[in-house]
């Protein structure tokens, strides 16, 4: 019975190991997304979208508006995504285990 016990926490400690671990590894793109476009905008991602307008004393300037909006939009398909796939894993989980529904959440 202590072997039991001792396997029970074991496999407790590498459960809760485990999730903190896929939290960091695929949570930060939902969670850093602001973080992230600073990135994607200065690596220029989605830079034809910027066009060059008349703004005021005619001087030239940078509209990245629709950079923002491609950046929205892949945002908003993300977490669509993510939402939408909560109702299969769920299935997953109850019929197949924790181990089947991590391997399709990744």
């Amino acid at each position: 019975m202590p072997c039991l016990v001792s396997s029970l926490t074991v496999r407790r400690y590498l459960t809760l190991f485990a999730g903190v671990l896929e939290c960091l590894c695929f949570a930060g793109t939902i969670f850093g997304w602001a973080s992230l476009v600073f990135v994607l905008k200065t690596k220029g991602y989605f830079s034809s979208h910027c066009t060059n307008t008349t703004g005021v004393n005619s001087t030239q300037v940078l509209d990245c508006s629709g950079q923002d909006e491609q950046f929205s939009l892949v945002f908003t398909i993300a977490g669509f995504i993510f939402n939408f796939l909560i109702l299969p894993n769920g299935f997953l989980f109850d019929h197949f285990g924790t181990t089947v529904a991590r391997l399709f959440g990744m």
